[in-house]
């Protein structure tokens, strides 16, 4: 996610180490990587009082405090958690109970954090969100955000993550990068990558179901992926070389073969998104191939969201060639309603974005 880790994880760690003292049981009890992974993300744990009814009701709040999943919820410091049990404590020791009252009360961080809340994106951010639910009803879409140099496009895309991963979609990102626009399918493959790397954490019972699946699809090509995702060779083994071709049928057949092994990862029980950064970088072998993903009748549950500079675009750029063609038949001017190819332009916060008062911790 759009996060960077800082000492408020250890809050979240010994939210959990108490949910276990006071339950007995972790906050969310499994096996499966990708479903810790899921549920820490995504999903809220049972209060610690509806478990054992002996907890009082506040001490619970304290320790879901602990274990919220944005930083700022959590407590920002030990000297507010060490208050609010203190306080905790001397109700014990004078009625024998706890009470309800305010937490956080003395919360106050010797730390300057600046708030993660992404402001004045609100409607970009639920189409997005529309979009993706739309994709996972069998559709395939791409979504164009265009805008300056650090008007804020990667993190809008990063901000929508969580609402993917809650729904139980895969999300893979690649940049483009100006340097290495010689290197074909540079982003596509370091995304693709991530999504192998994402499968190598499931349990053994599922990577054996991926690599059945793999290999089916993949038959004597294997290899052909192999040679641009060496991840793979981690999930489905050593493969046979290939055999040799002309120059455009190995191009045909590399593009062949990549589509069947996107369409694999587009399934209803798992969306597929993929966002490909700085797409006015991308080498023309890469525009191609997206074309063809994006009119491939036989793909769905594809969500491709593509971020570029308007600005360092001309007419005639392989991006803007590339996309008038695609609009001239399948473009949809309004973002937020069914069709192949959408776009969000970014412009500058306006006043009252960037005066808005973000929550305060404490309360």
């Amino acid at each position: 996610m759009n996060r960077s880790v800082d000492y408020r994880t250890d809050f979240y760690s010994l939210g959990a180490t108490f949910y276990e003292l006071l339950t007995q049981q972790v906050p969310f009890p499994s096996t499966d990587a990708m479903e810790l992974v899921h549920a820490h993300l995504a999903k809220q744990p049972i209060p610690p009082h509806e478990i054992n009814p002996e907890i009082p009701p506040i001490i619970s709040r304290i320790v879901l405090k602990l274990l919220s999943k944005t930083p700022e919820e959590r407590y920002q410091s030990a000297w507010g958690l060490i208050a609010d049990l203190e306080d905790s404590l001397k109700q014990v020791q004078a009625t024998g109970t706890v009470g309800e009252f305010p937490l956080g009360m003395h919360d106050i961080s010797d730390q300057f954090k600046i708030p993660k809340k992404l402001y004045g994106r609100e409607n970009e951010i639920d189409i997005l969100i529309q979009a993706f639910d739309r994709v996972g009803q069998g559709k395939t879409e791409i979504m164009l955000i265009a805008g300056y140099s650090g008007i804020g496009k990667s993190v809008l895309v990063q901000e929508i993550c969580k609402s993917i991963i809650e729904k139980n979609g895969y999300f893979i990102s690649g940049k483009f990068d100006q340097f290495q626009r010689s290197i074909p399918y540079s982003a596509l493959v370091n995304a693709l990558s991530e999504l192998a790397r994402l499968l190598l954490s499931e349990s053994q019972e599922k990577l054996d179901q991926w690599r059945e699946r793999l290999l089916r699809i993949l038959g004597p090509n294997g290899q052909i992926i192999i040679d641009v995702i060496p991840e793979i060779e981690l999930i489905i083994g050593p493969q046979p070389a290939v055999l040799e071709l002309g120059a455009a049928e190995s191009q045909n057949r590399f593009n062949l073969v990549f589509q069947n092994f996107i369409r694999l990862f587009c399934q209803q029980s798992h969306p597929l998104v993929i966002f490909l950064d700085d797409l006015q970088w991308a080498d023309s072998a890469t525009l191609k191939l997206l074309k063809l993903m994006l009119t491939d009748d036989a793909t769905q549950y594809l969500f491709l969201i593509g971020a570029y500079r308007d600005n360092e675009v001309s007419p005639t750029h392989p991006l803007m060639m590339m996309l008038e063609g695609l609009k001239s038949e399948y473009f949809t001017p309004e973002p937020d309603v069914e069709g192949l190819i959408h776009e969000i332009h970014l412009t500058a916060l306006n006043l009252e974005q960037v005066t808005e008062t973000g929550r305060r911790y404490p309360p």
